[in-house]
């Protein structure tokens, strides 16, 4: 919902309106579509949850755009300003629409968060030299010129690649599959990527937000498995922790299984020939492929070569939080054949986590400052 700005004070002034949104794409559609080729953008930060949600939603991106009074984009044939427009659309991964509410900040007065300054509306910048050094990876750069959808880059303002690329990545990121996960679900990965950490998250998902009985299983599978960590965690939730396979109740989708399975080094295909036999004989369909995104490009394109071999169904981002820039993450995420499921950051189990893998990101490939300028100077001419 868009909801102008109570506190205007004259119509001589502009409208100013609060845009809450979930991500740098959905604002700029909102305020293309919704506020018209007149809105500009005063200022843009990012806002979070607060309590059990911070660690189950993404952040999100508090926008103030003004609308000169003169606009009749947002008028009725009586002259008034229309008390609110409902956002036509949602972005993946999400439950609810993104809201708009007015802004609390006064039309007379400087905006709290100010945005950078930018390039004027006619001066052109190599805005691709200006990605590369703000940390963007080079190789995707690469491969998003060959993309026939993006067309030529290079005579294109920042503004106009950052909205161009970040539309291409998302379109791409809608054809990756979207497998659900099943009653019974193993996470696999490799010593050090947080796969303790990450089932524990999903644990307290599946507890608190979706409201099932979910059960663990602590599989050995050859390896020395300890469970002190889990299995405390598990009992302050109420979750039932087994460690042998012929004692757990039959599994449902209201009181699916988790397996936890030990770190096994990529190194070593023997063992992970095993755990996909022994998933075989559990009938396991749902393998989630759990990685540390802060890890170089090679051991993670291993990484997903050794989760395809295993036929890992679903991929989770650990430590999300120590890359200053995501970008590295695209090809992997847009080539492996399975489903981004969620990203993680920190290593309590209390952390953020998100299901909305495009929306983070979106939001750690392109510096924020990049997008401050963007919207700063959102200006059709």
């Amino acid at each position: 919902m868009i909801a102008e700005d109570s506190k205007a004070l004259s119509e001589s002034k502009p409208k100013r309106f609060r845009l809450v949104v979930r991500s740098a794409e959905e604002a700029v559609r909102m305020i293309r579509d919704k506020l018209g080729d007149n809105a500009r953008v005063v200022s843009v930060r990012q806002i979070g949850g607060e309590g059990l949600k911070r660690f189950i939603s993404s952040p999100k991106l508090e926008v103030i755009a003004e609308v000169p009074q003169q606009t009749e984009s947002l008028t009725q044939d009586n002259g008034e300003v229309m008390p609110s427009i409902e956002s036509a659309g949602k972005t993946q991964g999400t439950q609810s629409p993104s809201r708009v509410s007015p802004d609390s900040t006064n039309s007379g007065e400087s905006p709290t968060h100010k945005t950078a300054p930018t390039e004027t509306q006619n001066e052109q910048v190599d805005a691709l030299k200006i990605l590369t050094k703000a940390g963007f990876d080079e190789a995707l750069i690469s491969q998003i010129k060959t993309w026939p959808e993006v067309g030529e880059l290079s005579d294109l303002s920042l503004a106009d690649v950052l909205r161009k690329v970040t539309l291409c990545l998302s379109d791409r990121f809608k054809t990756t599959p979207t497998t659900s996960l099943s009653s019974k679900v193993a996470l696999l990965g490799s010593p050090g990527v947080g796969k303790t950490t990450m089932l524990c998250k999903l644990l307290a998902h599946e507890v608190f937000i979706k409201k099932k009985v979910p059960m663990v299983l602590k599989l050995e599978n050859g390896v020395p498995n300890p469970d002190d960590s889990l299995r405390i965690f598990c009992e302050v939730i109420g979750v039932t922790l087994y460690r042998e396979s012929n004692k757990i109740p039959p599994p449902s989708l209201d009181c699916p299984l988790f397996i936890d399975i030990p770190g096994i080094s990529i190194n070593n295909t023997a063992e992970w020939s095993s755990v996909k036999s022994s998933l075989k004989a559990l009938d396991v369909n749902s393998r989630i492929l759990v990685v540390n995104g802060a890890y170089d490009v090679a051991v993670l394109s291993k990484c997903i070569r050794i989760g395809s071999n295993l036929d890992a169904t679903h991929l989770a981002i650990t430590h999300f939080d120590e890359l200053s820039n995501a970008s590295k993450l695209w090809p992997l995420i847009l080539d492996a054949g399975i489903t981004p499921y969620c990203v993680s950051t920190g290593q309590n189990v209390t952390g953020d986590f998100s299901s909305n893998v495009l929306n983070q990101m979106i939001a750690k490939s392109f510096p924020e400052n990049l997008y401050s300028q963007t919207f700063s100077s959102y200006q059709r001419g």
